[in-house]
């Protein structure tokens, strides 16, 4: 019977790297493995399953189709959703767009989106992970979540402004006080931020800041309450109001409400064109997270495949950004002419330097 050793060119290389980086706690000095095991809290035996599985064939299946996917995502969502990003930008701030709530919200929701795009470059070594320090990899995790909270909660109050206008009267007093844009942008950023700092205490790496880790937005030896409270907050309570929202909305339009006003002209097909998207990218993350948790609570590392799992969900978590951004671009009344405007405007500035190319050659020629 014939043997083989079938060459490794993640996994045994990758092997190693993983070891140094994510391994620590393997040889934790004064603490038998008994001890180890009674604490809930210690994730000291979780490491990724490229790093230590045996299952060579779905290691390089797994690494092969994560790095495909990633070629796509770098090529195409991150160019578009910077190039749409600064446009709507643009348009906000030379003033184009109307200054009301409708463009407050967007313009925060913009920002956040280029933020986001910016911070999933780090995962551009996938699948390899990046190596850095617990507290680096905190900041990074506290900057993610701060952008992926600040997303739900702006969209929910943009939800209750400008869907639910002229509905019930018990919300009115409620949606006439978030028409204050600077207040009700200043109440989702400190909601936001104390979101982010509940999930950064959950990561469980206050004692070693300084000690060499394998990062990604949300870490994968933070505790298995880190995903249950993020899917709790950043998902499931937003999915409850949101349906509230639209129930009232159903019935608003029942009653046959007034006619929106000229600042929420456009506002319902962009925002529950970003609603949908939002819902449907982070309900594939969700999962992902979910199961991820029921892992870490069941001390197994799981597989290769749960690790192409939770790295596609992360990058369909990215791509959000990119679409949102898009849907600010073309169903946004003020960018969408802003946009339509651009053909125009550079027709007429090949006009004007006609002129003056054909008199220099004249001068030229005389």
């Amino acid at each position: 019977m014939e043997t083989f050793t079938q060459p490794r060119p993640e996994g045994a290389k990758k092997a190693k790297s993983c070891q140094r980086e994510q391994g620590g706690g393997a040889g934790q000095e004064g603490k038998s493995s008994d001890e180890v095991g009674m604490s809930s809290h210690n994730m000291s035996w979780v490491q990724y399953p490229s790093c230590v599985s045996t299952a060579v064939e779905d290691v390089i299946a797994a690494q092969s189709i994560i790095s495909r996917c990633l070629h796509v995502y770098m090529a195409l969502s991150v160019p578009i959703s910077l190039v749409a990003g600064l446009f709507n930008l643009t348009t906000f701030i030379k003033g184009r767009a109307r200054q009301g709530s409708l463009d407050a919200f967007l313009l925060d929701l913009t920002v956040t989106n280029m933020l986001v795009t910016l911070l999933s470059l780090t995962a551009i070594s996938r699948p390899d992970y990046m190596a850095t320090t617990n507290l680096s990899c905190a900041i990074l995790c506290f900057l993610a979540n701060v952008c992926y909270f600040n997303v739900q909660y702006a969209q929910l109050a943009m939800l209750s402004v400008f869907l639910l206008q002229g509905s019930l009267p018990c919300l009115r007093m409620a949606i006439n006080g978030a028409q204050s844009s600077v207040a009700s942008l200043a109440a989702i950023g400190g909601c936001a931020f104390c979101s982010s700092l509940v999930l950064v205490a959950l990561l469980g790496t206050s004692g070693e800041l300084f000690q060499t880790t394998l990062c990604q937005v949300d870490p994968l030896t933070a505790w298995p309450e880190y995903e249950i409270v993020k899917v709790s907050l950043g998902f499931g309570l937003a999915l409850v109001l949101k349906l509230a929202f639209f129930i009232l909305l159903v019935v608003q339009l029942a009653r046959r409400a007034a006619p929106p006003q000229r600042d929420t002209a456009s506002a319902p097909s962009v925002v529950l064109a970003m609603a949908l998207t939002t819902f449907a990218c982070r309900l594939l993350y969700s999962i992902a997270l979910l199961r991820r948790a029921r892992l870490k609570l069941q001390r197994d590392i799981g597989s290769p495949r749960d690790e192409l799992f939770m790295n596609l969900a992360e990058l369909v978590l990215f791509g959000e950004s990119c679409v949102n951004s898009l849907a600010i671009l073309f169903l946004h009344g003020p960018c969408r002419l802003a946009l339509l405007k651009v053909p125009e405007q550079l027709t007429q500035r090949c006009r004007k330097e006609e002129p003056s190319n054909s008199f220099s050659l004249k001068r030229i020629e005389g």
